[in-house]
């Protein structure tokens, strides 16, 4: 017995008008239009379903600080020292403030789970940690939170924050994040070897930043991405690894190209991109005057061709690498989609609603089947469209937003021609 049915939907999977069955937070079935049955029943006129968006990479505790004075216009090194005089007298409350904001957004925009990436250091404690971890708790009828300690101030190198940063672990941190970039005091081999320790030893998730320093000259031996492969295998933890940017991989030469792909698949390690900071980023990494974002980006389309699980993510909300982000991931498909798909609503044949959605599901382990089959969970999006392209190239409505079954958000805008 469905408990809610969304009928006469569009779906990426299968062509056609189809019915969507919803029962205790699961899609029940997917049957032709006008055949399920059920005590509440949404009649969408043809509009498109899909599974819903999953942000896999936000700075949460990060939102909206460029509207903080202090942070306006500060960009890369300046920011980062603003950030550590600000962590020095965050509260609780405020970072509260900031983090609520951006989880309505996200719901909002259709996001039924993110992987929010929180300071865990010496400097800020657990302030913006508990904090989230609270959101996760009181949104989770609205969204899946997965909260990420990330180490932005060290941790193999940095004794002090690393011990902050193995309480937030105790205190039920769901993954474990890094970034030898800012863990300066030590190698990249013992930063990571200390993230895998840490994450193994509590049975979670791996979600790092890497080669920062990398450009396509480095030998591939030398990458980040070498040394987190390593430690994958050795540890057992295929599947549970997510690699974020792999700026260098733009400039890279074919060879190099197949290599890094045949890294990423043969440790089954996914890849997060993120196209607004990494494109309003991009011009602080090449060289003036060539300005070649495409060389200090990654090729997205490649690796999505070579197999790899890509996905993208939003990343920032109104911060120093975004400063336009706004949580909402039909915008930044947008930003991807106009990058490197030459306007095309897909990715070497891949939609690119799907690296939004069911791409960075199986990246964050949300339980599957992924997308809009029997049995995935019912986190769905049903879009002010008939297709993805229309969805994508107008930023249409959320018309409705189905979190584990239950009708959680909806926007409905009224445009009107006068005379």
């Amino acid at each position: 017995m469905t408990e809610l049915v969304l009928r006469d939907v569009r779906l990426l999977e299968a062509a056609g008008a189809w019915d969507v069955g919803i029962a205790g937070g699961v899609v029940a079935a997917v049957a032709p239009a006008g055949s399920l049955e059920g005590p509440a029943v949404v009649d969408t006129e043809g509009r498109l379903c899909s599974a819903a968006f999953v942000d896999g990479h936000v700075h949460l505790d990060k939102s909206y600080l460029w509207e903080i004075p202090g942070f306006t216009g500060k960009v890369a090194g300046p920011f980062f020292d603003e950030l550590t005089r600000f962590k020095a007298t965050s509260t609780t409350e405020a970072a509260t403030a900031r983090m609520c904001r951006a989880l309505e957004a996200a719901v909002l925009a259709g996001t039924g789970t993110l992987r929010a990436q929180i300071d865990v250091d010496d400097v800020i404690g657990l302030t913006h940690l508990d904090a989230a971890l609270a959101l996760r708790d009181e949104f989770a009828p609205w969204i899946r939170v997965q909260v990420v300690a990330f180490p932005q101030e060290g941790v193999a190198g940095n004794p002090a924050a690393g011990e902050v940063v193995a309480e937030a672990l105790r205190r039920g941190a769901d993954v474990m994040g890094g970034a030898h970039g800012f863990d300066r005091a030590a190698s990249p081999a013992e930063h990571y070897a200390a993230c895998f320790a840490l994450a193994t030893a509590h049975g979670i998730d791996v979600d790092v930043h890497l080669d920062f320093d990398s450009t396509p000259a480095t030998p591939l031996s030398d990458w980040d991405l070498s040394i987190v492969a390593r430690l994958t295998a050795e540890h057992g933890w295929q599947g549970r690894v997510t690699v974020a940017h792999l700026t260098a991989h733009g400039g890279l030469d074919e060879a190099g190209r197949r290599a890094v792909a045949e890294l990423l698949l043969a440790n089954d390690i996914s890849l997060t991109v993120v196209p607004g900071a990494e494109l309003y980023a991009a011009h602080g990494w090449s060289d003036p005057p060539l300005r070649d974002w495409s060389e200090v980006t990654a090729d997205w389309a490649d690796l999505v061709e070579r197999g790899v699980r890509l996905s993208y993510a939003g990343g920032h909300l109104a911060d120093a690498f975004h400063p336009f982000g706004e949580g909402d991931l039909l915008r930044d498909g947008l930003l991807l989609s106009v990058a490197r798909a030459w306007g095309e609503p897909s990715l070497a044949g891949v939609p690119v609603l799907t690296l939004g959605t069911t791409n960075p599901a199986r990246s964050a382990r949300v339980p599957g089947p992924h997308g809009v089959v029997p049995g995935a969970v019912a986190d769905l999006v049903v879009f002010d469209a008939p297709d993805a392209a229309t969805a994508l190239r107008h930023q249409s409505d959320r018309w409705l937003v189905v979190h584990a079954g239950r009708p959680v958000a909806r926007t409905r805008t009224t445009k009107e021609f006068l005379r």
